[in-house]
């Protein structure tokens, strides 16, 4: 028999011992990225236009989230309400760019296990490249941060931050956020997969998260927030990538070298654990 279309392929699965092996996960997950490319496409724009078709504010609803927060610290500490001490840029700028990079890693950190829920039937159903569904996560991802990076660009130039060197790293500092957020996101999918508390308690823990993160506040504390800080990947991923935004001193960028390597690897073991555990999660969800 001919196969006509490429999805038409037949898939044979054995107990080869190799399949189950890191490397071969990880070998055969690039080799899978060509249709994985073209199945995440179709769906992407299938999302984009379902998702902002009955929308009146459509693309709109990207910014509204860290805007509606930055407002409400930009007030607080306007009036006096809070005090956190002075930041090195003014207090606006610098909240305001913190709370999109932190809904950047949010999203990311979403991505993942939204999108295979999301298409979790045609899991089930079809014997489809299930990296093809991370990569919709992905790309969708990607269309949120462009228009986030238009408002960045806004802010940038409305408080005349100057263009400077440094602004040149600011992209390694968004990609290193994204890494972090997807990998982290990706090593829960598959016990999210089975258990629908997985997804309540991170809706729960990510915005409890941001306050442990120098978002809305100095990075420069004491006492057991500082201790806290100093253990937060995203402590230092967020802050450099916002000090670089803003032209202002980096401490050590080579703690974001080391912690963005350090999410590279996971990243890589949490797609070869999605691609051994899947079939047995289908299985299980299916029945």
């Amino acid at each position: 028999m001919t196969l006509k279309n490429p999805s038409d392929r037949i898939t044979h699965y054995s107990a080869n011992s190799r399949s189950g092996s890191f490397f071969f996960s990880i070998v055969q997950i690039f080799k899978e990225m060509g249709d994985s490319h073209r199945l995440a496409q179709r769906l992407f724009k299938r999302d984009l236009k379902a998702q902002y078709r009955q929308s009146a504010l459509g693309v709109f609803w990207a910014l509204i989230p860290p805007l509606t927060t930055s407002a409400l610290w930009i007030f607080l500490k306007g009036n006096r309400v809070v005090d956190f001490g002075e930041t090195d840029i003014s207090y606006p700028l610098f909240v305001i760019s913190g709370t999109l990079l932190w809904q950047v890693f949010s999203d990311s950190f979403n991505a993942p296990l939204k999108s295979i829920k999301a298409n979790k039937a045609i899991l089930v159903k079809l014997n489809v490249p299930r990296i093809g569904l991370l990569l919709t996560g992905l790309y969708s991802m990607f269309f949120d941060l462009a228009i986030k990076l238009l408002l960045l660009g806004v802010v940038f130039f409305y408080f005349g931050q100057k263009v400077t060197p440094t602004l040149l790293l600011f992209p390694f500092g968004i990609l290193s956020i994204i890494l972090c957020g997807f990998s982290l996101g990706l090593l829960l999918v598959p016990i999210g997969m089975l258990y629908g508390d997985v997804q309540r308690i991170i809706s729960m823990a990510l915005p409890f998260a941001m306050y442990l993160t120098p978002v809305i506040y100095p990075p420069k504390m004491d006492g057991g927030l500082g201790f806290v800080l100093a253990i937060n990947p995203m402590s230092t991923l967020l802050t450099t990538t916002r000090n670089w935004f803003t032209a202002q001193p980096v401490d050590n960028p080579i703690n974001l070298i080391l912690i963005t390597s350090f999410f590279l690897i996971l990243l890589l073991a949490s797609l070869a654990f999605f691609r051994i555990s899947m079939p047995a999660i289908i299985e299980r969800i299916g029945n």
